[in-house]
C-alpha cells in the first residue's frame, strides 16, 4: 500500500470522528468530536442558565424582606396606636378626678367654672418695701452747701500756695502730674508775673532735682519677610519695650532708608537686630553687597544704640551657588561686625533641615518660625543681661 492510500484512509477516519452539531437553545452550530447527545447545550448558554437561577433567588429574597417590612410596620402602627389610647384614658381619668375635687368641695353639687387669668403671686408686699430718693440731700440747700464746701477743702489741699502773695494761687497739682510738667507750669507763671523768683512750691525743689524716670530698654528686630510670625516668642517676656519690624522684600537699602524712622523714639542705648540680606543675594554681586553694609553700618553709629546682625539663612530651592554665595557673605560679615564693634549671631547650622522651610524653598515653615524665634529670643536675653 502506498503513502497516499494510508494518508487518504486517516482523512476518512477523522470525518467520521468530528461532527458539526447544532446547540439546543441558542441554535449555534460547532464542530465536537464523536456523536454528542441529542439535547446539546453549549458552555456559554449553561452559564446564561445558572445566572438567571441565581437571579431568581435574589428576587425571592427581596419578595420576601419586603413582606418583613410591612409586618413590622404594622406591627409599630398598632403599639402606636395603643400608646396613643392609654394617654388619653389617663387625661380622661385626670380630668375626672379634677372635677370630684371640686365638687366635694362645693357640698357634692355642680359648679360651672369660666377660664380665667391666673393671678400672679406677689413675693413681698407693699408695706414692707421703704422707698426712698438718694438724692433727697442735693436737693436741699444745706445739703448742696455742704457737698460745695468739701469739695473746695479738697481742692485746696491738693493746690500749692505761693510764697509771694498770702492766699495766692499759682496751679494746681495732682498727684499723677509729671515733675517736667511741673517745671513747665512754674516757669509759665514766673513769666507772667515777671518776677525773677523761685515760684516752686515748698519741697519740690529737692523732689525735682533727685526724681529719676526709670524706663526698660526698647529692644527692635527689624528685617525681612523671614521675620513673619515670629514677634510672639520674641515679645512675649515684655510686650511693652519689644517690637518685630517685618519689612516683606526689603533689602539692605531699603532698610537702610527706614531705619531712623522706624526707631523715633526709640529711648537711649536701644537694642536693635538687624536681618537682611537674602533678597540681596538673589540680585546683587558679592562687593554691592558688602558696600550696601558698610552704608547700614554708617546708619547705626549715628544712632547710640547696640547692634547684632543675625546671619543669611540658606536657601534650598536655588542649589548649591547660592548656597556658597550666602556663606561666603556671612564670613565676611563676622569679621567686618567684630571690626566695626557690631554683633554678629549665625543661625547657619540650625536651619540644614528642608522641613524648616516652606515649600517655595525660601521662606520659612511654623516650625522653621519657631525655632528662628526660640533663637532671637534667647539673643536678646543674653544681650540684655
Amino acid at each position: 500500500m502506498t503513502d497516499s492510500e494510508v494518508a487518504v484512509g486517516v482523512t476518512h477516519v477523522a470525518d467520521d470522528t468530528m461532527k458539526m452539531t447544532g446547540c439546543g437553545s441558542c441554535g449555534m452550530y460547532m464542530i465536537l468530536a464523536g456523536a454528542p447527545g441529542k439535547s446539546f447545550v453549549c458552555m456559554k448558554c449553561r452559564l446564561i442558565e445558572l445566572m438567571e437561577e441565581k437571579i431568581r433567588g435574589l428576587e425571592m429574597q427581596v419578595e420576601s424582606l419586603v413582606e418583613f417590612r410591612k409586618g413590622f410596620e404594622q406591627i409599630m402602627e398598632q403599639r402606636h396606636e395603643v400608646s396613643e389610647g392609654k394617654s388619653s384614658d389617663l387625661q380622661m381619668e385626670a380630668g375626672l378626678g379634677n372635677s370630684e375635687g371640686r365638687l366635694g368641695e362645693e357640698s357634692g353639687q355642680w359648679k360651672h367654672v369660666t377660664k380665667r387669668t391666673r393671678q400672679r403671686k406677689r413675693r413681698a408686699s407693699e408695706g414692707e418695701i421703704e422707698l426712698q430718693n438718694r438724692f433727697a440731700e442735693l436737693e436741699n440747700e444745706e445739703g448742696a452747701q455742704q457737698v460745695v464746701t468739701e469739695g473746695d477743702r479738697a481742692r485746696k489741699k491738693r493746690r500749692a500756695v505761693s510764697p509771694i502773695g498770702k492766699g495766692e494761687e499759682l496751679m494746681e497739682i495732682t498727684p499723677n502730674m509729671s515733675p517736667r510738667r511741673i517745671q513747665d507750669g512754674l516757669k509759665r507763671i514766673t513769666r507772667e508775673n515777671g518776677n525773677g523768683k523761685n515760684l516752686q512750691p515748698e519741697g519740690t525743689g529737692d523732689r525735682l532735682e533727685n526724681s529719676t524716670v526709670t524706663r526698660k530698654r526698647q529692644v527692635y528686630v527689624i528685617g525681612d519677610s523671614l521675620l513673619r510670625r515670629i514677634d510672639r516668642p520674641v515679645t512675649r517676656a515684655d510686650p511693652e519695650n519689644r517690637r518685630v519690624c517685618c519689612l516683606p522684600g526689603a533689602k539692605i537699602r531699603d532698610v537702610d532708608l527706614r531705619l531712623k524712622r522706624i526707631l523715633k523714639g526709640a529711648g537711649k542705648n536701644p537694642l536693635i537686630i538687624l536681618h537682611v540680606g537674602t533678597n540681596d543675594t538673589a540680585r546683587f554681586s558679592l562687593e554691592n553687597i558688602k558696600g550696601d553694609y558698610v552704608r547700614l553700618g554708617r546708619t547705626l553709629k549715628e544712632i547710640e544704640a547696640q547692634v547684632i546682625f543675625s546671619g543669611i539663612l540658606p536657601v534650598p530651592r536655588e542649589g548649591q551657588q547660592r548656597c556658597d554665595k550666602i556663606m561666603t557673605i556671612n564670613r565676611w560679615l563676622r569679621q567686618w561686625c567684630y571690626k566695626e564693634g557690631f554683633g554678629m549671631y549665625g543661625h547657619w547650622e540650625a536651619f540644614m533641615d528642608r522641613g524648616q522651610f516652606s515649600r517655595d524653598g525660601l521662606h520659612l515653615s511654623r516650625e522653621g518660625n519657631r525655632l528662628l524665634g526660640w533663637r532671637l529670643a534667647q539673643l536678646i536675653k543674653r544681650a540684655l543681661n
